[in-house]
């Protein structure tokens, strides 16, 4: 790790454990190393602290699966250096990501968007509804995917452990 200009971590979703890995990092790379997160929604700022040098830390949130989905939301906290955030957009483009720069945020935007049509089909489903019905409406409405399905994908326990 010595000689890497950037590492993305993307441990689960626990704030102390995340803290933890940058340490790590910080510890086991040079000094302008840039120091991502992969979280889905916990607060950069908070993660970032725990560094000397704060300025290098940025939000990387590729979405699931990273293979297929192409938007790469690359978030900025109160610290980042615009070498940072210039790096990190730079970095999304050589891997063909279309990336957007958002704020550090409750779910970014990705998230923050999802949220009411997630909430609606959590609602249906305590109102009686079957998973493969709330699935199938979606999908004849138009989305790729249901919701149920996406929350199998990327893993129900993501939209527990946000902020």
């Amino acid at each position: 790790f010595k000689d890497v200009d950037m590492v993305i971590e993307a441990v689960p979703e626990i704030m102390d454990l995340k803290k933890e890995v940058f340490l790590d990092i910080e510890k086991n790379t040079k000094p302008d190393c840039l120091i991502c997160t992969n979280t889905s929604g916990l607060n950069i700022d908070d993660i970032a602290c725990v560094l000397k040098d704060p300025s290098r830390v940025m939000g990387t949130h590729f979405f699931s699966p990273a293979n297929v989905m192409q938007l790469l939301e690359n978030v900025r906290t109160a610290k980042s250096s615009v070498k940072t955030l210039a790096t990190g957009m730079a970095m999304g483009k050589l891997i063909n990501k279309k990336c957007v720069m958002v704020g550090n945020c409750d779910g970014f935007v990705g998230n923050r968007m999802i949220a009411p049509y997630a909430g609606e089909a959590k609602m249906l489903w305590e109102e009686g509804a079957t998973v493969e019905q709330i699935d199938k409406a979606a999908s004849a409405f138009g989305m790729a995917m249901g919701p149920m399905a996406l929350g199998d994908l990327v893993g129900q326990e993501l939209f527990w452990k946000q902020r």
